[in-house]
């Protein structure tokens, strides 16, 4: 029976759930880069982004936080074929969209972004928006259980 559900799965729905799981899993190994750097490597990073990272609301790292390991649920929940992959993958994308508006909002972000450039938070906006309507389209056609 198993071997028939999976016959049944489009290849493509388990190629776009693998890019999700690996996807997300960047994000994660990214999160704890961030969170265990080191004293060195702080000091490391030019004195803008240490000035960032020094004044960053709770709420912004609470944001990441939520955003990934969501995500990284919701990839292994879609691997799984299971709908709660869904809800998941909508609460990371809330998050990411709450850890973003940060760059709007707070002094010194914008700028900083604009001087790195916005392609890996438009990437991440895009995929976990992604992510989010191809879990939803899957339950609506009835790939998720």
């Amino acid at each position: 029976m198993l071997m028939d559900n999976i016959q049944k799965t489009p290849v493509w729905f388990w190629a776009v759930a693998v890019a999700a799981v690996l996807w997300n899993a960047i994000g994660l190994l990214a999160y704890f880069q961030q969170i265990m750097m080191s004293a060195e490597q702080f000091a490391a990073l030019p004195q803008v982004e240490q000035d960032l990272m020094s004044m960053q609301p709770f709420w912004v790292t609470a944001a990441f936080a939520i955003a990934v390991f969501s995500g990284f649920a919701a990839a292994l929940a879609l691997l799984l074929r299971k709908r709660i992959a869904v809800r998941l993958f909508l609460l990371s994308l809330l998050a990411v969209l709450v850890q973003f508006s940060s760059y709007f909002i707070l002094d010194g972000y914008s700028e900083f972004v604009a001087g790195q450039g916005w392609t890996m938070p438009i990437l991440i906006l895009a995929c976990a928006a992604g992510f989010a309507l191809f879990s939803l389209r899957a339950e609506k056609n009835g790939l998720l259980r």
